[in-house]
């Protein structure tokens, strides 16, 4: 044994023997126990202080500079080899998910999510006074600069990370945007990425909403102004009909089921409605989650299954951008061709409401040419979906209590709402810089 360094504190001498002994047994400490290295170093004078950090370098490394005679090897049945009973083991994870491992080392999924937060300081003195009050330090005054004096961002970041908020400050913003990493689209993790891990939040809605030409009545009155529809698409013509020759021969051509234009437009239809509610229950939900006390009342959000239910408002309004998207399709003259597990969700959907479009006395409907497949929306869900797997979230099992209660998720890693926007590998993904329509 050899002698690290003088400390008259009992207390403090304590502390850096059990420190000291963690990292030579675990070759690590954990985030506490850096947090109390740190304490103890501040409080050691000088040259004791330096002592303990070197102490602590060579106890992780597991490298020890001494003679020969001074080694010593702890017999393996040795109890103090066991952790203090106060002091955490170091996790699993520290072995199971390594920090430097790069994505291809890592045998799970791997899912980035980035959070954007933003908070209304309203009372400075009143925050700041209770980010200290929690345990937060501002930053020494030689690194503050002119237009921070007293460190307001560091006790908004405080705040982020442990309460969410306090007492002088209120939130404004919170959407996250998340992404499945695949090494076969050439991910990596951030710490080996070798581009900037960059994330588009898009242009503010409330922006859009108010710049709207339509949006003038919107802006003086509050009232919500009506923007002009677009002319209803001629789908006779984007969607003409073949021959039909009756034969029902299989390797007939002129037989198989055909996407008609009445089919479609009521797909149309279905698809714009289910739109224009989700940007109306986004806008009027905002960040708070849908609950089984609504009874319904977000007609849109509702309808999604459970796990959904706690998602951001941006999320709600990628939602109702992927009906837009959808429509859009349709719109161009082609058959909905889902990109990712939110558009799949949504087309669900449509094809459900789809039906009730059919109104009487519809004579642009009506003037449509007519076709044995009409509305037949069992076949567009056979023929319009890779597979049905987003359905699945409707089970019970994934929304149970007790599944919140084993402490982890049972949704497969794809179908997590937050992945749901993950561009599917094998159809051209949507352009990022399409933004919204409101």
């Amino acid at each position: 044994m050899q002698a690290v360094f003088t400390c008259r504190d009992a207390h403090v001498a304590q502390h850096a023997a059990r420190l000291l002994s963690s990292a030579a047994l675990d070759g690590a400490l954990t985030e506490q126990q850096e947090i109390t290295a740190r304490k103890i170093a501040t409080e050691l004078p000088d040259a004791p202080a330096a002592s303990f950090r070197q102490a602590l370098e060579r106890a992780r490394a597991g490298v020890w500079p001494s003679a020969a005679s001074a080694l010593f090897s702890w017999p393996a049945d040795d109890p103090l080899e066991g952790p203090v009973e106060d002091e955490r083991e170091l996790p699993v994870s520290a072995t199971r998910s390594p920090k430097d491992a790069r994505l291809v080392d890592l045998p799970g999924p791997v899912v980035r999510v980035v959070q954007l937060r933003e908070f209304h300081v309203y009372d400075q003195a009143k925050m700041l006074a209770a980010a200290a009050a929690g345990g937060w330090e501002p930053m020494p005054d030689e690194e503050l600069g002119e237009d921070d004096p007293h460190d307001l961002v560091g006790a908004v970041m405080f705040a982020a990370e442990s309460t969410g908020e306090l007492p002088g400050m209120d939130w404004l913003t919170d959407a996250q945007e998340g992404r499945l990493l695949l090494s076969v689209r050439e991910d990596e993790v951030a710490d080996w990425s070798t581009e900037p891990v960059r994330i588009n939040f898009g242009t503010g809605w409330r922006l859009q909403q108010a710049s709207s030409p339509y949006a003038d009545d919107l802006r003086h009155t509050g009232a919500t102004a009506a923007v002009p529809e677009e002319p209803q698409p001629d789908f006779a013509a984007l969607f003409a009909l073949p021959e039909v020759c009756g034969c029902e021969d299989e390797d007939c051509q002129k037989c198989h089921w055909t996407f008609t234009p009445r089919t479609a437009d009521l797909l149309f239809s279905a698809l714009k409605e289910l739109a224009e509610a989700a940007y109306d229950d986004a806008a009027e939900l905002g960040e708070r989650p849908v609950t089984k006390d609504d009874d319904g009342t977000w007609g849109f959000f509702s309808r999604l299954p459970q796990v959904t239910w706690r998602q951001s408002m941006q999320w709600r309004r990628n939602l109702a951008r992927a009906c837009d998207d959808l429509a859009g399709e349709l719109r161009r003259g082609t058959c909905p061709q889902p990109t990712c597990a939110a558009e799949e969700m949504v087309l669900h959907l449509a094809l459900d409401d789809a039906p009730a479009h059919l109104e009487a006395g519809d004579s642009a409907h009506a003037a449509l040419p007519t076709h044995r497949d009409d509305y037949d929306f069992d076949a567009c869900s056979d023929f319009f979906f890779q597979d049905h797997d987003v359905l699945w979230l409707y089970d019970n099992k994934y929304n149970s209590p007790d599944a919140d209660r084993a402490g982890a998720s049972p949704v497969p890693p794809v179908l997590q709402p937050d992945n749901w926007f993950e561009g599917f590998l094998n159809v051209p993904a949507r352009s990022t810089e399409r933004g919204h329509r409101r």
